[in-house]
């Protein structure tokens, strides 16, 4: 007989690149290196702002975002470095 254990203490991270179209959610943090983090929040992308999944491309493909009045497109794992709250 083998136990499982789950541990419910820690919430399980939300990440851009989780969100279905339609859905939305507020940033939280940005696992980013400092250059590309820059690049990053001059697109508008930075912590506390809220974020919609407009689009998900098939097969891995990018993922469409708006950001305020600003859309765009984040690779998929890039969009595994953003986590919501």
């Amino acid at each position: 007989m083998t136990t499982t254990l789950i541990d419910t203490t820690e919430e399980k991270l939300k990440h851009l690149s989780d969100l279905e179209p339609g859905e939305s959610g507020i940033i939280d943090c940005l696992h980013f290196d400092d250059d590309y983090r820059e690049r990053i929040y001059g697109m508008g992308l930075r912590c506390n702002h809220m974020v919609q999944c407009l689009r998900k491309a098939p097969f891995g493909g990018p993922i469409h975002v708006k950001i305020g009045n600003t859309e765009l497109f984040l690779r998929l794992r890039e969009a595994r470095l953003v986590c919501l709250k």
